[in-house]
């Protein structure tokens, strides 16, 4: 049975009691939000990181970018923590909505669920990305910085304007930059196959 809701579809399940079952929507659709406002402000940072600070409003581009950036790592890893809620659901864990954290569940998770998640929390970008949300979230913005490529004076030899991302690798304890826009759209397009190969394991218990 399947039962249509917006711009998706809901399949009913045979495991799940009906009390559990709209939990479970709630926290499915939670994530799909959030998946999507990550989309939303990834764009929104980019738009605002292609404007060169010393061009048109220099300080509005400059504050707009670290307000999309800090909203993007913010809405990027609240996907992975409403993920959490719906494995707290569907593998009956009942944990409370504050306690289902990857700690406290991940040995009440089937071994292979638990090998796929494990992989990727201790990826390097899935480490990157915790930083980053964590320390715009606790400590301070999104640190970046900008360069522009030429010899002279904008406009005659203006090639190119670039921005970068600022983070502290731990394990190196180094400071490290990358590409805003190249790692940003790979943070997303990650963060959507992992949380879409764990759908794909939720699915199994589905039936």
């Amino acid at each position: 049975m399947v039962r249509e809701e917006g711009s998706f579809e809901y399949k009913k399940t045979r495991s799940l009691d009906e009390t559990a079952y709209e939990n479970w929507k709630i926290a499915h659709f939670s994530t799909r939000l959030k998946l999507e406002g990550a989309d939303h402000f990834c764009r929104l940072a980019l738009g605002a990181a292609s404007m060169p600070h010393d061009l048109g409003l220099p300080l509005l581009a400059r504050s707009q970018t670290k307000w999309y950036l800090d909203a993007f790592f913010f809405e990027l890893m609240s996907a992975y923590d409403t993920l959490l809620q719906e494995l707290n659901v569907v593998y009956e864990i009942n944990l409370g909505v504050d306690k289902a954290c990857w700690s406290s569940m991940k040995d009440k998770l089937p071994a292979d669920l638990v090998d796929l998640m494990e992989s990727e929390w201790k990826a390097a970008w899935f480490k990157r990305l915790r930083w980053y949300r964590n320390t715009a979230t606790h400590h301070m913005y999104t640190a970046t910085s900008s360069y522009k490529a030429g010899a002279g004076e904008m406009p005659w030899d203006y090639y190119y304007y670039e921005v970068e991302l600022f983070h502290v690798d731990t394990d190196a304890r180094k400071a490290r930059f990358e590409d805003l826009k190249e790692a940003c759209l790979d943070y997303l397009k990650k963060m959507i196959e992992h949380i879409h190969a764990v759908w794909g394991k939720m699915a199994e218990e589905f039936d």
